[in-house]
């Protein structure tokens, strides 16, 4: 309507502006056919006389203001539908958002990679094939890497520490079947520098410990660094690395061990043969209690008693939480889509404790209800509900996913706490300067 009656307005200012012109036109005069004869001379005249049309002078009429005059009426017009089609670009987005949600990164390049890790480890868990948290960590970043790595390569990384765990247990005439024996020798090769001897040979393996990743701790400066396969290269890792090599290798050799967690940390739970529990910190090569924890942790009782920490996480449960990092490396490395929200709900189906779930679907519903109100011109709560009922839903539902973390014990670490743990690390990257580790391992002949 709006460009209907901005035509309007031009045609008629065209018409003003001519009428104002005052261009006298002489009165036509009739115009005659110079004759010829049937079947005589059929040549054209020469030179007919054709009316005359008077041109109007440019003192007369000013050309360039009225073209300038209509060219910023088109501009208007312009603008106008540019910003009609805007707002029905943003309709479309809005009926998006409030009905299916984020749109599909499905189609991108390593889409694919991701959407094959899902499968298989979807298979895990409803026991279609065998559970390895081997296969379940390898699938998951080499998802991430665009399917660069080799199973093969990472495989035999695992493969030569278990070697070194079974030449100890020799060394120090265990049996190869105690499973506490079997776990003290994970233990000991991943956080003690040991010299263990090559059956047959005289050679000598001088082993030394994993290293902290003080660094790069929380991946910021590159995301893999936190991954297994970057730690079985570099022997640097950290709370979320150390755990899973532990547990692999403990699937390897048959030994009982649990993944188990506290806030912003990952540890290892064991059991001694009278069914006493131990917590095994490879961060700072300790057997730790659960005091310890709860009092420099900052663990609420309320998680406590929910499970959230300090729990022992079966098998099945830790493939649960690697498919919800599934869909957290999905985010950083595409961006928000519905496939994250497949991957957490599939993990919380098999393991509802899992805190990483719980924080990941929180934000993304805050993220999708943050972007739907935006849309909507950021009106109160109490308008959301009254003039669009289907996104205040989005609104309730992000308050109801709060209310759950609440009450299930979650919270985040105080800043004091986490501030005291950064000058830790510096002082540790201090202690490390003066005193730098080598790397992983040499031999002795």
């Amino acid at each position: 309507m709006k460009a209907f009656t901005l035509l309007l307005f031009v045609c008629g200012s065209c018409s003003f502006c001519l009428r104002a012109q005052s261009v006298v036109v002489p009165t036509p005069q009739p115009w005659t056919f110079s004759r010829v004869e049937v079947g005589g001379n059929h040549s054209v005249p020469q030179n007919p006389s054709l009316p005359k049309i008077p041109v109007p002078s440019s003192h007369n009429m000013p050309l360039p203001e009225v073209n300038s005059h209509n060219q910023a009426v088109m501009q208007m017009i312009e603008e106008d539908i540019a910003y009609h089609e805007e707002m029905e670009r943003q309709k479309l987005i809005l009926e998006q958002l409030i009905y299916k949600g984020f749109p599909s990164w499905e189609g991108e390049p390593g889409t694919e990679d991701f959407f094959e890790a899902y499968e298989e480890l979807s298979a895990m868990l409803a026991d279609s094939i065998p559970l390895s948290v081997e296969r379940a960590v390898f699938l998951v970043e080499n998802a991430y890497l665009g399917n660069t790595m080799k199973y093969s390569d990472f495989q035999n990384k695992i493969s030569e520490r278990v070697q070194y765990c079974r030449w100890r247990l020799n060394d120090l005439k265990l049996s190869p079947n105690d499973g506490l024996a079997k776990n003290m020798a994970i233990f000991s090769l991943l956080t003690d520098t040991l010299s263990i001897r090559q059956p047959g040979s005289e050679k000598t393996i001088v082993h030394y410990p994993l290293k902290y990743n003080l660094d790069d701790y929380d991946g910021r400066k590159d995301y893999t660094s936190h991954f297994v396969s970057s730690m079985l290269y570099n022997n640097v890792g950290q709370c979320y690395s150390m755990p899973l090599l532990y547990l692999m290798m403990s699937e390897r050799m048959g030994s009982e061990a649990y993944l188990s967690y506290a806030p912003r940390h990952m540890l290892i739970k064991i059991k001694d043969d009278k069914g006493a529990w131990y917590n095994l910190e490879l961060t700072c090569r300790s057997i730790l209690s659960d005091y310890h924890y709860m009092n420099g942790s900052y663990i609420k009782s309320e998680a406590i008693r929910n499970g959230l920490y300090l729990a022992p996480v079966g098998k099945k449960e830790t493939i649960a939480m690697m498919m919800v990092q599934l869909g957290r490396y999905f985010l950083v490395k595409y961006g928000y889509d519905p496939f994250i929200m497949k991957c957490v709900e599939q993990g919380e189906r098999y393991d509802p404790r899992n805190v990483d779930a719980k924080i990941i679907k929180s934000d993304y519903q805050t993220k999708l209800t943050l972007e739907i109100v935006r849309l909507l011109n950021a009106p109160p709560p109490e308008v959301l509900k009254e003039t669009f009922p289907d996104a205040y839903q989005h609104y309730v539902r992000m308050l109801q996913l709060y209310k759950e973390m609440d009450d299930s014990g979650y919270e985040e670490m105080p800043v004091e706490i986490y501030q005291n743990w950064l000058k830790h690390v510096a002082s540790l990257k201090e202690k490390e300067r003066l005193n730098p580790q080598p790397g992983l391992r040499m031999i002795v002949k």
